[in-house]
């Protein structure tokens, strides 16, 4: 049996945390530091700014007016915002240096952005701060797949299998004997990101404590719909957690806006994140 927390440091070794995100951190946790100083770091790595401008134009953020400078992004996206942007760009550069052929590559991406837009979108409607928080805890649940893929091949074909009556989780469990969530938050971890991020991940199939607060139960939610629209043999009524969709006080209404706001964001997020694939 394989380990999660050996996979987990494999993946942090093999893929570092760009030192930009950790200044950037950094600066947010200094009261002396002002958006200038964040811009600044931000220009010292061409690629990652350029990345990060075509970000804040896209899907995620809809600004009235083009955001064509680091300074104006970080004045208008804010400091936390332009961190989180940074992690999403680091995220699909993780995700590049682990693709493989031993899984469906357009589902994944699909999948992980799905999730992180319906993460974001029910933040939203339940008013929550921060909702491009949420974006990153959803597009980086399934990072665990591509490293499980990287070393283990036919493990993770196995864990891909369609079975009926099992959802995808109860698979890897069975197979590997942990999720892919409960082993990206291991990585998330070792990349020394925010704790709520890790904790959040960890528990996001946990039906019970799906109920016990509103970033559980938004992620729960946000990666039960995102499976819903990539595999429509999984249908809503069997994913839905009674007790998520009580907390967040949502509707039958509400469900279908996330899903319909997701699927019109989507393709424009993905061809910037991923234009080989899209």
């Amino acid at each position: 049996m394989i380990r999660a927390d050996e996979l987990a440091k494999y993946a942090s070794q093999s893929f570092a945390l760009p030192d930009t995100c950790h200044k950037i951190r950094a600066l947010l946790d200094d009261p002396a530091a002002d958006a200038a100083d964040i811009a600044d770091i931000i220009a010292l790595d061409p690629s990652l700014s350029s990345k990060l401008l075509r970000l804040a134009n896209s899907a995620l953020f809809r600004f009235p007016a083009q955001v064509n400078s680091l300074s104006k992004a970080v004045n208008v996206i804010g400091g936390e915002a332009l961190y989180n942007l940074a992690l999403a760009e680091t995220a699909a550069s993780a995700f590049r240096h682990f693709e493989n052929e031993a899984i469906n590559l357009k589902r994944f991406w699909q999948q992980s952005v799905y999730a992180g837009l319906l993460a974001k979108q029910l933040a939203k409607m339940n008013k929550a701060r921060g909702s491009d928080e949420y974006f990153v805890m959803g597009l980086l649940h399934q990072l665990a797949e591509l490293v499980v893929a990287t070393r283990f091949p036919d493990l993770a074909s196995e864990c891909q299998r369609y079975v009926a009556g099992q959802l995808p989780w109860q698979r890897q469990q069975e197979v590997l004997g942990f999720t892919y969530a409960q082993c990206s938050a291991q990585i998330l971890e070792n990349w020394q990101l925010p704790v709520q991020f890790a904790y959040t991940i960890a528990h996001v199939h946990d039906e019970v404590k799906a109920k016990s607060g509103n970033d559980l139960a938004i992620g729960h939610l946000a990666v039960r719909l995102a499976l819903h629209m990539v595999d429509n043999r999984y249908c809503l009524d069997d994913l839905l957690s009674p007790a998520a969709v009580k907390k967040l006080k949502l509707d039958h209404e509400d469900i279908q806006d996330a899903i319909k706001f997701t699927k019109m964001d989507a393709m424009k997020l993905l061809s910037v994140m991923n234009p080989d694939l899209f």
